[in-house]
């Protein structure tokens, strides 16, 4: 056990551990983006956990020959006037959770630039961990639907995340920066579909743009960011990923409980 954040155990366990070839770095603060005054707490575990273990294992020569670190789609932020957004496309975080994870890409790039494979996540789900799919389709166990579900989105099956680091492992990935999304886009309507969703409450646009401008006349996150995915294409393309491999999944591979 290590407390990444305990830069004294850090250093302890630089000193002993072995040398890595790949080190895989999954540490974060999950499934909440947070508000403007939760950053220090998002800093602490989404970029400081990274600098305490890198700096420590540069101390000690021990840095891995390939770093593999677990981005996010969220740092290219929401904007109702853009809907696909690319490796290079700019970025502009505005929730705790993605600018802290802006950081930590920035300082690996800065840092140690040609080991590094920034592999920046669309939601992930799978058939046991369906919680990015019920926040686009559900509301307190009920099934909702935007308009007419038309809106196109990106989702990332794990599967797909295990063919990429098994990928980069073996040396079919040149080290950069990779969106990581399934090889097709879906729309609302047919998550909903796949879910079998005999009755869907309608929410009409209007009201969801409404909340938008609350959301930005309180400065919040959560309403921004949401209401703007529901509204709007949000299409985060994984064709650089799939020059070099195929992407095998869908989430036509997902068991759906229809109870």
């Amino acid at each position: 056990q290590l407390d990444l954040t305990d830069i004294h155990q850090v250093s302890r366990y630089a000193e002993n551990c072995d040398q890595f070839d790949t080190l895989i770095f999954l540490v974060g603060l999950a499934h909440a983006k947070g508000k403007v005054k939760d950053l220090p707490a998002f800093k602490k575990i989404n970029y400081q956990t990274l600098v305490n273990l890198f700096s420590a294992l540069e101390e000690n020569n021990k840095v891995p020959d390939k770093i593999i670190f677990a981005s996010t789609i969220s740092v290219y932020g929401e904007n109702f006037y853009q809907s696909s957004y690319t490796e290079y496309s700019e970025k502009k975080p505005f929730s705790p959770y993605a600018v802290t994870k802006l950081d930590a890409e920035e300082y690996l790039l800065k840092n140690f630039g040609n080991k590094v494979w920034i592999l920046r996540f669309a939601p992930v789900y799978s058939s046991n961990f369906l919680l990015n799919v019920d926040r686009r389709t559900k509301i307190g166990g009920r099934f909702y639907r935007v308009g007419k579900g038309f809106k196109k989105l990106s989702l990332c099956n794990i599967e797909n995340i295990k063919a990429v680091i098994e990928a980069i492992i073996k040396d079919k990935v040149p080290a950069g920066i990779y969106n990581i999304s399934d090889p097709k886009e879906y729309t609302y309507d047919e998550l909903l579909r796949w879910q079998k969703a005999n009755w869907v409450f309608p929410i009409p646009v209007f009201a969801l743009k409404l909340l938008y401008y609350v959301g930005k006349f309180m400065n919040s996150t959560f309403l921004k960011e949401n209401t703007i995915k529901l509204i709007s294409d949000n299409v985060f393309p994984s064709e650089k990923i799939c020059s070099h491999i195929d992407l095998p999944a869908t989430i036509n591979d997902v068991q759906f409980d229809h109870d």
